[in-house]
C-alpha cells in the first residue's frame, strides 16, 4: 500500500544529506538505555522515605532522593520523544527519496519490531508467570485489551494491574501512534507535520483540563494516550526542525543542556502531581526536558561509542525494548526470592542481581526471539538505517547481526 503524500517544502534543502546519508545514531541507542534506565531505577528504589532516613540520609536528601525516583518515570516520555522522532524522520526520509509512504511496509516493519516479544510475555504472564508469583493479578479483562493494544485505557479507567505486565501500558500507547501517523500523514500531508503536531498539544492540553476539572486521578491522566500527545508532538517538531541533521553546537553547551533536561525532570517529579491542575505543565515540561536531552545527545559522529565501554551502552540500547518488558519481572522475582529460595538478600545486592537478569533475559530475548524477526523486517525497510559501528565493538561478547537503527 504505497501511498503518494503532499511535497514537504519545509524540507527543501535536506534532501541532498537524506539521499547520500543513511539514518543510524548510535548515541541515540544509549539515550534509549537511559530511558530504560530511568524507569528501572522508579521502580526499583523505595517509595517509603522513613527507609531513607535510616540509612542515615537528612530529610531533604531522602526528599530529593524520592524526587529522582519518581522522575525515573518520565523516562516513559522519554521514549515516547525519541520514538516520535526517529519515525517522522523516517517516514520524512521515505518521502523524499521515494516521493511516497509504504504504509504496507511500515506496518509490518513495526509488527515484525514489536510483536513477537511482546506477546510472547503477555502470554507468559497469562499462564505461566502465576504459577511462580502467585500474586500477579492479570485477569481475562486486562489480558484481552493488551492484547489488543488498548491496555492503557483500560488501566486509566480501571487502575493499573497488579503483575509484572503493568508498565506495557506504555506499548499500546506507542502502538496507537504508529497505527495513526502514517495515516494523518497520507490524510494532510507531510507538510502539514508541524500544523498536525500543534493540534496534537492543544488536545492533550484541552483533555487534561477536561480530567482536572472532573477530577480524575491517577492513572487517568498518566495512562490516556490523548492526555499524553506532549512528547509524541514535540518529537515530531524536532524532526521538522531539524531537518535531518543534527544540531551544531559544542560539547560545553550539550553537556549544559543535558544536565538543564536532567534537572528538569526532578523539578517536575518533585514539585508537580500528574493528575489535576499540574498536569496542565507537568506534561509539557517532561516532554520539553525529553526534547533538551535528545537535542543534547544529537551528533553527526560519536567515535567514542565505537570503543568499549562506551558501546556496551550503545548495546543496551539496542535491546532496551527487552529490558524494558523483563525489569518489573526480574524485580518481583529478586524482591520475592527470599520466599521462593529462601535467601536473605539485601537491597544493594538485590537490585543489581535484578539488574543482571533483567540484561541477561533482554539478551537471549533479543538473540534468539527478537533477532530473527529483525533480519526479516530489514526487507521491508524504506530508508538505509545501517550503522557504522564494527559489530564486536557495539555488542560486548555476543554474537551479532549486522547493527541497524532496530526502531
Amino acid at each position: 500500500m504505497r501511498q503518494t503524500v503532499k511535497t514537504f517544502d519545509g524540507f527543501r534543502g535536506a534532501e541532498q544529506v537524506v539521499r547520500k546519508e543513511g539514518f543510524y545514531h548510535a548515541e541515540l541507542d544509549v539515550v534509549r538505555f537511559f530511558a530504560f534506565l530511568a524507569v528501572f531505577l522508579h521502580h526499583a528504589l523505595p517509595a517509603d522515605s522513613a527507609l531513607y532516613s535510616s540509612a542515615g540520609l537528612s530529610t531533604t536528601a531522602a526528599s530529593w532522593l524520592l524526587a529522582v525516583k519518581q522522575a525515573g518515570s518520565y523516562g516513559v516520555d522519554l521514549f515516547f520523544t525519541l520514538s516520535s522522532y526517529l519515525i517522522t524522520e523516517l517516514l520524512i526520509r521515505e518521502h523524499l527519496t521515494k516521493g511516497s509512504l509504504d504504509i504496507r511496509a511500515f506496518y509490518i516493519r513495526r509488527a515484525l519490531r514489536i510483536w513477537p516479544l511482546y506477546f510472547v510475555f503477555l502470554g507468559a504472564t497469562v499462564f505461566f508467570i502465576p504459577l511462580i508469583l502467585p500474586d500477579d493479578k492479570f485477569n481475562a479483562h486486562y489480558a484481552v485489551s493488551f492484547a489488543l493494544f488498548s491496555g492503557n485505557w483500560v488501566c486509566a479507567i480501571e487502575g493499573l494491574p497488579f503483575s509484572v505486565a503493568s508498565p506495557l501500558w506504555s506499548i499500546s500507547v506507542e502502538e496507537q501512534f504508529y497505527l495513526a501517523w502514517p495515516l494523518l500523514l497520507l490524510l494532510f500531508g507531510v507538510s502539514r507535520i508541524r500544523k498536525l503536531a500543534f493540534v496534537m498539544l492543544g488536545v492533550a492540553l484541552a483533555l487534561r483540563t477536561l480530567l482536572a476539572v472532573y477530577d480524575v486521578a491517577h492513572p487517568g491522566v498518566w495512562c490516556n494516550t490523548l492526555a499524553r500527545l506532549d512528547p509524541i508532538a514535540l518529537g515530531a517538531l524536532l524532526a521538522v526542525t531539524l531537518r535531518g541533521r543534527a544540531p551544531r553546537i559544542t560539547a560545553a553547551p550539550r553537556i549544559a543542556l543535558g544536565v538543564a533536561s536532567l534537572t528538569l525532570f526532578v523539578i517536575v517529579a518533585k514539585y508537580l502531581k500528574q493528575d489535576g491542575l499540574d498536569s496542565l505543565i507537568t506534561y509539557p515540561l517532561a516532554a520539553i526536558a525529553s526534547v533538551m536531552l535528545l537535542v543534547a545527545a544529537l551528533q553527526t559522529d560519536a567515535p567514542i561509542l565505537r570503543r568499549k565501554p562506551f558501546s556496551w551502552l550503545v548495546y543496551l540500547g539496542r535491546i532496551s525494548y527487552g529490558l524494558y518488558i523483563f525489569h518489573l519481572l526480574s524485580l518481583t522475582l529478586m524482591s520475592k526470592q527470599s520466599s521462593l529460595l529462601g535467601i536473605p538478600m539485601n537491597f544493594e545486592r538485590r537490585f543489581v542481581l535484578s539488574f543482571v537478569i533483567t540484561v541477561i533475559l533482554a539478551a537471549a530475548s533479543y538473540r534468539w526471539l527478537e533477532r530473527p524477526f529483525l533480519r526479516l523486517k530489514n526487507r521491508f525497510a524504506r530508508v538505509p538505517t545501517h550503522s557504522a559501528l564494527n559489530n564486536s565493538e557495539a555488542t560486548v561478547a555476543l554474537p551479532t547481526a549486522p547493527v541497524t537503527a532496530h526502531l
